[in-house]
């Protein structure tokens, strides 16, 4: 696990090879990726490049892209140089939803664009309120677009404005054209569908593919149910129509408008010059009479922008490729990309049948060995009851891509307190994360066994990665 030096994911296996070759191991990346705007991160992803050439001697077999989020593509266009001339990268694996001859995949990417060009225009119109508290909710929305690229530099856009869009749909968001690019740094594309044949990876090891799911109910549900005891989420139609008002409401030319678009003016262009101290007396007020309340109509839907944004979040996040890597043993390496509970809940409606046993799941879950746990361990990317309670293994440790620091500056709950325990107790402590790498004996595991555990860890001298042996 590299420490991208922000909050990002960038993880590098390495499975035993045939023997035979010159070529000890066969190597596996998935993702490289630091989150917008981390200082000093284009230069970190350029380090973590350059290792990654060093230990695998210029060569990867597969290149896993989880999903379409700055933190987890970033680095191929920091370090696009190292990755286009010093590395051979045999094979790139991406889910269904990112492949230009998917109807559905064309769909859902036309949504995406559509909801983020949206946003941006949010954003832009709540700067311009008088209203405080609306300006900050541009500020929180900006922090959540950041993981789709607004916010970038103009010298990053322009390194991608060339990059050619696989959907030929000109899309406008940042990561599109990283995926785009990162795509293109393979021999060849693949696309995978959850519930298809394992994949061979190397000898001994195959990929079992558990999202995202085509069941569009469960790609767009990101929170767990309010009955659950857990996060309150929206209903997919509160979710459409905050869509679709937020969208008029925006638009030049509104058809439920009780006047023509050429009566009245916008309420940022009313905020300054002339008119603004008396749009200020009677309807800009911090407490305006209740019978003037619907004359502020737009900034309320504009207020709506900030669910939208967090919406749009959970639904890229939702099209993570989930991947089980089953090695010869059983064992399993889980890494769900940043799958929220849609995904993860899908998963239990796969079946594979292997040579007459069946496996599900259930079977992945409870012979999982290595967790990579997703979305930085925030609330809602770790399933409980069937997910991390499910994997029983007693060899189970977990790997957490985590900059705490950076996350609280964003008043982001990432480790959140009460799945990081719940690791600390399933994983007995066993927990390795990106920004603190190796930590302490935790009460109740005896020396030799925590001497056991460290005798498989290891340590960059320069705090670039933290790695653990499967024995």
């Amino acid at each position: 696990m590299y420490d991208p030096g922000g909050l990002g994911d960038c993880f590098l296996l390495a499975f035993p090879g045939p023997g035979g070759d010159d070529r000890p191991a066969r190597y596996v990346l998935v993702d490289c990726g630091v989150f917008n705007g981390t200082r000093g991160g284009s230069k970190q992803m350029r380090n973590v490049a350059a290792d990654v050439v060093a230990v695998t001697g210029g060569r990867i077999d597969v290149l896993v892209l989880s999903h379409e989020h700055w933190d987890h593509l970033s680095g191929f266009q920091w370090a696009r140089e190292t990755f286009e001339n010093d590395l051979q990268i045999d094979e790139v694996w991406a889910a269904w939803t990112e492949d230009p001859a998917d109807p559905d995949a064309v769909r859902l990417q036309r949504e995406l664009d559509a909801d983020f060009g949206t946003l941006q225009l949010a954003a832009s119109r709540l700067r311009e309120a008088r209203d405080p508290h609306l300006r900050a909710r541009a500020d929180e929305i900006g922090g959540v677009l950041g993981f789709l690229g607004v916010g970038a530099s103009k010298a990053a856009l322009r390194t991608l404005a060339a990059v050619p869009d696989r959907f030929a749909a000109k899309r406008s968001r940042g990561t599109a054209k990283q995926m785009d690019l990162a795509l293109s740094l393979g021999d060849h594309a693949r696309y995978l569908s959850p519930g298809e044949a394992p994949v061979p990876v190397a000898p001994g090891v195959r990929a079992f593919v558990l999202g995202p799911p085509r069941n569009e109910a469960l790609l767009r549900r990101s929170d767990p149910r309010r009955h659950s005891g857990e996060v309150y989420e929206h209903a997919a139609a509160e979710t459409a129509r905050t869509r679709d008002g937020l969208a008029d409401a925006l638009a030049d030319d509104d058809p439920s408008a009780p006047f023509g678009p050429d009566t009245g003016v916008p309420l940022g262009d009313a905020s300054t010059g002339d008119l603004a101290d008396f749009v200020l007396d009677h309807y800009g007020g911090d407490e305006p009479p209740p019978e003037l309340a619907w004359r502020r109509i737009d900034e309320d839907w504009l207020g709506t922008a900030e669910a939208l944004a967090l919406q749009l979040d959970g639904d890229v996040n939702n099209t993570s490729l989930a991947l089980a890597f089953e090695l010869a043993d059983g064992r399993v390496l889980l890494f769900p990309g940043d799958a929220q509970v849609g995904n993860w809940l899908s998963w239990h409606e796969l079946s594979w049948d292997d040579d007459g046993q069946l496996v599900t799941a259930e079977t992945l879950l409870g012979q999982t060995v290595l967790y990579k746990v997703g979305h930085h361990a925030s609330h809602n990317a770790t399933l409980r009851d069937l997910g991390l309670e499910l994997m029983s293994h007693p060899d189970l440790t977990a790997l957490v891509p985590v900059n705490e620091a950076q996350a609280r500056k964003k008043k982001w709950a990432m480790p959140f307190a009460p799945l990081d325990a719940r690791l600390q107790e399933r994983c007995s402590g066993r927990v390795l994360r990106a920004d603190t790498k190796v930590p302490d004996r935790p009460a109740g595991v005896s020396q030799r066994t925590w001497q056991s555990f460290l005798g498989r860890v290891s340590t960059d001298p320069d705090g670039l990665w933290v790695q653990v042996e499967i024995e």
